[in-house]
């Protein structure tokens, strides 16, 4: 099976499992598996995942379509570029970049629900936001080993 199907279906079950065990706020799964399927197989594979996402959360939704399509295409666009010019990708660093396109992914979500909907997020307490940038690096902290592992050639 290819590897973007595979991580289609986890993304689909990663929404599943928040709306399932994730009341009031939540962590960004999509995005941590955005930020490292990006990382995995770069830039141009990283952008078209991060839309295909995005397509699903919209869909999920069903307010508004974009918002999130545009965030995760440009978190994946820039994550895989900050990989490029790193020498090494441990937990801390990717903690350090999926809690960096956090902010920018909820900035970014904010912007175009209130440019295309008139839903105003001045009056959102700050609290939220950044509980949810902290359940989210916690997220990818726990799910970097799965993710992270080297593929490896078995030799016979």
């Amino acid at each position: 099976m290819k590897p973007l199907l595979i991580y289609i279906i986890l993304a689909y079950l990663a929404l599943t499992a928040q709306s399932i065990f994730f009341h009031g706020i939540k962590p960004d799964l999509a995005l941590v598996l955005v930020c490292f399927y990006s990382v995995r197989y770069g830039q141009v594979k990283g952008v078209t995942y991060g839309a295909l996402t995005g397509i699903l959360i919209d869909t999920a939704n069903g307010f508004i379509f974009g918002p999130h399509i545009i965030s995760k295409s440009i978190a994946a666009f820039l994550i895989s570029a900050v990989r490029e010019n790193l020498f090494e990708w441990n937990a801390t660093i990717s903690a350090i970049t999926i809690a960096i396109f956090s902010v920018v992914n909820i900035f970014l979500v904010h912007i175009c629900f209130e440019t295309f909907s008139k839903v105003s997020f001045a009056d959102r307490p700050w609290g939220i936001s950044v509980m949810e940038v902290i359940y989210t690096i916690l997220a990818a902290l726990v799910m970097f080993p799965v993710f992270n592992r080297e593929r490896r050639k078995w030799k016979r």
